[in-house]
């Protein structure tokens, strides 16, 4: 595999959870998580509606203060000490949020480019522009630059938020609910796209997903999460044999083609 340009020197591991605990208001979500995600590897983090994947996600990247246990990036721990981890802290990591979360007043390119004018902001425009076409080609997306969000079929939308999520080049990518809402065909198509970009950029992929097939196609392990607590983490061969909780999520009927997830994940889009 090749590293990616933001890949860390370091041999620490992309992401490390310890003793995670975290809620809204009195409400505790998560309760003593513990998460370790190696270089290389696509974990998928599932579980029922309501069981702190969101809240696991928002803390792993910035968006949510934990009441206590640590987050660390490549061996840097989030600091939380004065307001929100400093944007540095973000460099190396990339979102694709659910439904793609285009900026409706901005074209494909410029969704894409986003990233960079936020991180690099004496890039010449074009230079911006040549990097987002770049990223475009990267997940089958070329020619589509000029088009607005509103012209994007579902699958499009995925794929022009994984060209801004990896705009960056970052060595740490997280997915929420990637395949939800797609069709079969596309969203097969996205599954093997994930696993082909992991292959050529080297990149290391936390991914929630609902989706049977997506977890069978790409899933290196597991972590199942019930009430705000890890109950299962392991291979999904190891999962056949683990709490039936898991076994009765695993070995349950796929949704309908076209279902959106009940577990929408309420991330909101900050430069």
């Amino acid at each position: 595999m090749t590293t990616t340009p933001n890949s860390p020197a370091t041999g620490a591991p992309p992401l490390r959870i310890r003793g995670l605990r975290a809620g809204y208001g009195t409400r505790v979500i998560l309760d003593g998580v513990d998460l370790y995600v190696p270089a290389g590897e696509i974990h998928v983090v599932l579980g029922g509606s309501g069981c702190g994947k969101s809240t696991l996600l928002r803390a792993a990247t910035g968006l949510e203060r934990p009441w206590a246990g640590s987050v660390e990036l490549f061996g840097e721990p989030l600091d939380w000490t004065q307001g929100r981890p400093a944007d540095e802290s973000f460099l190396k990591i990339g979102v694709l949020f659910q439904g793609g979360a285009m900026i409706s007043s901005l074209n494909v390119e410029e969704n894409v480019a986003l990233p960079l004018r936020i991180h690099y902001p004496d890039l010449p425009r074009a230079a911006l522009r040549e990097l987002a076409h770049l990223k475009l080609q990267q997940v089958s997306l070329d020619g589509a630059g000029l088009k607005m969000p509103g012209e994007l079929s579902g699958g499009m939308r995925k794929r022009a938020g994984l060209a801004r999520a990896l705009a960056a080049d970052p060595a740490l990518l997280f997915c929420d609910e990637p395949s939800a809402g797609l069709d079969p065909v596309t969203s097969r198509g996205l599954d093997d796209l994930l696993l082909e970009l992991r292959e050529t950029l080297g990149i290391t992929m936390v991914v929630v997903t609902h989706e049977l097939d997506s977890i069978r196609a790409i899933a290196d392990r597991i972590t199942f999460l019930s009430t705000g607590k890890v109950i299962f983490e392991g291979t999904l061969e190891e999962a056949a044999s683990g709490p039936e909780e898991v076994r009765d999520f695993l070995n349950r009927q796929p949704s309908s083609p076209g279902t959106a997830s009940a577990d929408v994940i309420a991330f909101h889009l900050e430069s």
